[in-house]
């Protein structure tokens, strides 16, 4: 079962265009930086609903390099980041149940699998951490995040 297992991975990973990785990444101290789609990115703000993931155990958050009010009506455009974060404090390593994509200003998605996310709490209203995700040269961050778990 094991190598069925292995094997669909490096199938559906090869087919995808991108590489798995269960390695533990470094986590920077600092705020979430990096590049996406090749151009600096530095995190600002990001935003998460928690009747959306309702029942479910991550948020699907989307971290903006925009500083703006989360759980207003609308949200930033450009380059940003839509990751899976944990519920639930821990340390976890990127695959198929915690991945993240960088979405580039063409609105291009590049999916990572390889990476690393910490949840240092999570309350009501925010989800604290810090995680390293990579999908190639042109879309890496790395660094720590604070997002806002809007109530709707």
């Amino acid at each position: 079962m094991n190598k069925i297992f292995a094997a669909l991975t490096v199938s559906l990973a090869a087919a995808t265009g991108c590489t798995v990785s269960t390695n533990s990444m470094d986590i920077s101290s600092s705020t979430l930086t990096g590049t996406v789609s090749g151009q600096p990115w530095s995190f600002k703000a990001g935003e998460t609903s928690a009747f959306l993931s309702e029942g479910k155990s991550d948020y699907f958050a989307t971290l903006y390099q925009t500083a703006y009010t989360p759980c207003g009506i609308s949200e930033p455009t450009g380059p940003h980041i839509i990751v899976a974060i944990p519920k639930t404090a821990g340390d976890y390593d990127m695959g198929f149940d915690h991945n993240m994509t960088f979405v580039g200003s063409d609105n291009t998605n590049k999916v990572a699998f390889d990476g690393r996310i910490v949840v240092d709490f999570a309350t009501s209203s925010h989800v604290v951490g810090g995680l390293h995700g990579y999908y190639d040269g042109a879309n890496e961050v790395n660094g720590q995040f604070d997002v806002t778990v809007c109530a709707n």
